[in-house]
């Protein structure tokens, strides 16, 4: 059983294992190996021995006493702390001392920390274990103990303010600037090691992470992008055609998508043609306007788009799956069907939009990319998953491990971790795209596709998101409930965001 991935929400349920589906199967593909390779606990703080490790395998209960896990009673005050970041983090090496330094010191362990899932785990271990092997004397250790990218965040800030850093992060949540005085910034690592960033990784995961010349992040996990997944079996039942694999098929509407959804849907028998999913991050409905050709946010202006015609159109379309054509399940309809995890997977629904799956579902299907009102295709999102790093007296050894991840065939590995199928790193998706459908038994490269097309939704890396989102969960329902219509909505969130987004939180 599998489940879908978001990358602020799906991981606060748990995720089916992999060590069965893909575990066995990735490793083989991919000559991994797990041998020796275990997780430490959240709440206790690791201690890394001094003398040197020989064996450099991804151990347990060893850091360094500058990236020792937070306990748990640290992760409380981890937000309200992070204010006080810069003066927590005197003691650590900065980047340009770090890549100026001679030889890499040996016997040390990294830590490492993204949310708790058994497959993610099982797959990042292979990876770390190899790397290990590679680069004897450095070895990495997740840390556990966080079930979601909220915990994620919390510890991570947490270790920064308590002044004992955790090496590594995986930034499921887009912004950074409240901890960008204590983060490693890989400009200058770059550089001196005559790397080019927009020739190693794709030009939107650079753009996303770059800041004022500097890039504070290296995009290695993989490109969490939108697709289309139908049910086969229940297209052929009703008599219609597939959609197509051409993203660019002008014949692919939202309205012949609406047409498809209606004939497809037989309520009496808790069938539906379309499963409600939005994607990856509907937040605020921000993924709706892009259907219409209408992106939410300009980056150029820094104004954002939510009251044009296009994107008010593409509010109102997906309320009315809902509410008017009923195409879609109610929240009564879904626990009958009853599936666990993404509803798609009951063999019920039509078509559900996707961005990451891991099960072989027991139904022909097929993944192709998004409808489109007219002209190009620009539907959906994407974000370029990526890892960030704190500076510390361990730096250099951090920049070791991401450089070697950012090597195509080490970086081919990684979207899996996640569930994706795309890789950021130039010339890895190939192997990536081959091992997914292998393992799940279907062909992904709509997704592939859709990152030359997809918002970016780069408007979630600037400081005033974190106030932002409170509020569109507060008003966002407003819409969703019909206390707002499409237009109002539309005028109040890009008035709200225009006013805000660039300010600290």
């Amino acid at each position: 059983m599998g489940y879908l991935l978001t990358r602020r929400k799906a991981l606060r349920q748990s995720v089916a294992s992999l060590a069965g589906i893909a575990g066995a199967a990735l490793l083989t593909a991919c000559g991994g190996t797990s041998t020796g390779v275990t997780a430490s606990s959240a709440t206790s703080a690791p201690v890394t021995s001094g003398a040197a490790n020989a064996s450099a395998t991804v151990s347990t209960g060893s850091a360094s006493s500058a990236a020792a896990t937070v306990t748990a009673s640290t992760g409380a005050a981890s937000l309200s702390a992070t204010t006080s970041v810069a003066s927590s983090t005197s003691a650590l090496v900065s980047p340009s001392s770090s890549a100026a330094g001679g030889a890499i010191a040996k016997g040390v362990t990294l830590t490492y920390i993204s949310p708790d899932s058994p497959g993610r785990f099982d797959v990042e271990r292979a990876i770390f274990a190899d790397f290990a092997t590679d680069n004897p004397g450095i070895s990495v250790e997740n840390v556990s103990g966080s079930a979601s990218w909220t915990n994620v965040q919390e510890k991570f800030k947490a270790s920064i303010a308590g002044g004992q850093p955790i090496n590594l992060t995986q930034n499921g949540w887009g912004y950074w600037f409240d901890v960008q005085s204590a983060l490693m910034e890989f400009s200058t690592y770059m550089a001196r090691d005559k790397m080019d960033p927009q020739k190693v990784f794709v030009p939107l995961a650079v753009d996303y992470f770059t800041q004022d010349g500097k890039l504070w992040a290296m995009p290695v996990v993989g490109i969490s992008v939108d697709a289309l997944a139908y049910n086969q079996d229940l297209l052929d039942a009703a008599g219609l055609s597939y959609p197509p694999a051409d993203p660019e098929d002008a014949s692919w509407t939202m309205d012949r998508f609406l047409e498809y959804a209606q004939k497809l849907t037989k309520p009496d028998q808790l069938q539906f043609g379309f499963g409600g999913g939005l994607g990856g991050d509907d937040t605020g409905g921000m993924e709706r306007p892009t259907y219409f050709g209408q992106w939410p946010w300009d980056d150029k202006s820094h104004r954002l788009q939510m009251d044009q015609p296009k994107a008010v159109q593409g509010l109102q379309f997906f309320k009315d799956l809902r509410d008017r054509y009923k195409v879609q399940p109610d929240a009564n309809q879904k626990k009958s069907i009853g599936a666990k995890g993404d509803i798609f997977i009951s063999g019920k629904i039509g078509m559900q939009v996707i961005y990451g799956y891991i099960p072989k579902l027991t139904f022909r299907w097929a993944i192709v990319p998004l409808p489109h009102a007219s002209g190009k295709n620009i539907s959906g999102r994407q974000y370029a998953q990526a890892l960030q790093a704190t500076k510390t007296p361990l730096s250099e050894q951090t920049w070791t491990l991401l450089k070697w991840l950012s090597v195509p065939a080490h970086a081919a590995r990684f979207p899996l971790t996640a569930h994706y199928a795309v890789s950021p790193v130039i010339g890895a998706s190939d192997l990536a795209i081959s091992t997914y459908k292998e393992q799940i038994g279907v062909d992904p490269t709509a997704f592939a596709q859709m990152t030359e097309r997809s918002d970016p939704q780069v408007q979630e890396r600037y400081p005033g998101w974190n106030k932002v989102q409170d509020w569109l969960g507060k008003n966002f329902p407003l819409f969703d409930q019909g206390k707002l219509t499409a237009a109002d909505y539309g005028k109040a969130v890009t008035d709200y965001i225009d006013a805000n987004l660039l300010q600290p939180s």
